[in-house]
């Protein structure tokens, strides 16, 4: 049987849809955002100054998928683009109500779709997929969720501590998830027939949020892959300069919840000599809070996914002390470049004795510890980054699509 693919933003959907359409088995691929050249907004930068031109090229190339076939992506149009043009320009509660006025009427665009006549089954993700399973379910189609995320539940639990402790770095949009979209959460499991999550971690979640045991039953670990076609070609790593600063790495959302915090804390006690701090990625922290760090770190906001293999490529060591991951794609693509790997264990374990350290607790301590391990022995440095690239091959694009087909076996499709 056929599955169609339906995400309102991105993520990791266009590599499902990819593997899908390599199976033979993709009916359609429906996102907010996918780059045609001859399309609207897309074709603006053939016809606007080059200096313009060249930007919003940047920012379009993000959302370039080589190998998908144009033919099998819907898009439903233009909101998006609002939604992320509000976030850019600091407008955070307004941006998530266009995100649930744009998750409204993407649902309602697919819906015809879902009603045809044509045997298909649905593989939709957490937050937007609840009306279009209940619909499929009605139909008698097979649903398949993913759920990028633990059980938000959790996190909530998870995270009074920290901001007891850290409360002045949390923006209040960051500070919990409401009850109203943890139940919807719920229902979701509920109308799924397979639950997929990218880590054990984010699997213990929702089996100690979710009482039924019917809900246990359809969970399974899907691992992630990276970008293969982003890093084919990354330069084997050389030894670590001994009379140089070692190069970390911060890249993804800067919030609390991965333990940013504990990053520029951690930063701060180490002489410049030693160490260089480069966080990549959209600041969501109060201005006060990144203030007194500012001049430690060199900031990039968020870039294409183009240009991340070169940064990651000058780097040393990728940190996530994460407090809270459905996976973390970054990890494996840390690997794939050549990083070594601070990470913590509520994630996707990609590191290993060979690649890095597995913080057994989540404080500045810990992190500072860990950070300080790989620059006083840059021979144990050199040694995680040279076995790097042969740990990603565990993370590969084949192997994502063999565990996709795997999942269709076992749910009969």
């Amino acid at each position: 049987m056929q599955v169609a693919v339906f995400h309102p933003g991105t993520q990791h959907s266009w590599q499902t849809a990819y593997a899908l359409q390599q199976l033979e088995k993709l009916e359609w691929y429906a996102t907010s955002i996918f780059y045609k050249p001859d399309n609207f907004p897309y074709n603006l930068e053939k016809v606007l100054p080059s200096a313009i031109s060249v930007r919003l090229h940047k920012e379009f190339r993000r959302f370039q998928h080589a190998g998908l076939n144009p033919d099998l992506v819907k898009t439903v149009g233009l909101i998006e683009w609002f939604e992320r043009l509000a976030s850019r320009a600091g407008f955070r509660k307004f941006a998530r109500k266009i995100d649930a006025f744009g998750n409204k009427r993407f649902v309602d665009q697919i819906a015809d779709e879902i009603r045809s006549e044509r045997e298909f089954a649905l593989w939709g993700y957490n937050g937007s997929s609840l009306s279009s399973f209940e619909l499929a379910s009605s139909l008698g189609r097979k649903c398949i969720l993913d759920r990028t995320n633990g059980d938000f539940s959790v996190y909530n639990k998870m995270m009074l501590d920290v901001q007891e402790q850290y409360g002045n770095w949390f923006l209040p949009i960051e500070r919990e998830v409401p009850q109203s979209t943890i139940e919807s959460d719920w229902k979701e499991y509920r109308a799924a027939d397979k639950i997929l999550v990218g880590s054990e971690f984010a699997k213990r979640t929702i089996e100690s949020s979710a009482a039924d045991e019917s809900t246990h039953k359809k969970l399974q670990v899907l691992n992630y892959c990276y970008d293969e076609n982003l890093f084919r070609n990354m330069p084997v790593p050389q030894p670590v300069r001994r009379d140089k600063p070692v190069k970390f790495l911060f890249l993804g959302l800067v919030i609390p919840r991965k333990g940013i915090h504990h990053v520029l804390e951690a930063i701060s006690r180490i002489p410049q000599s030693a160490a260089e701090l480069t966080i990549v990625g959209d600041l969501k922290l109060p201005r006060e809070a990144f203030a007194p760090y500012a001049d430690r770190v060199n900031y990039i906001p968020t870039v294409a996914r183009a240009d991340v293999p070169s940064i990651m490529a000058a780097h040393d060591v990728l940190l996530l002390p994460s407090y809270f991951e459905g996976a973390g794609i970054v990890l494996y693509e840390a690997l794939a470049a050549g990083c070594g790997l601070i990470q913590s264990d509520r994630c996707a374990l990609a590191v290993t004795d060979q690649t890095g350290i597995l913080l057994d607790q989540l404080d500045t301590e810990s992190v500072y510890a860990a950070m300080m391990a790989a620059i006083d022995d840059r021979d144990r440095l050199d040694g995680w980054r040279q076995s790097a690239q042969a740990e990603a091959a565990n993370y590969t694009f084949d192997k994502y699509r063999d565990g996709i087909a795997a999942v269709l076996s076992g749910m009969g499709l």
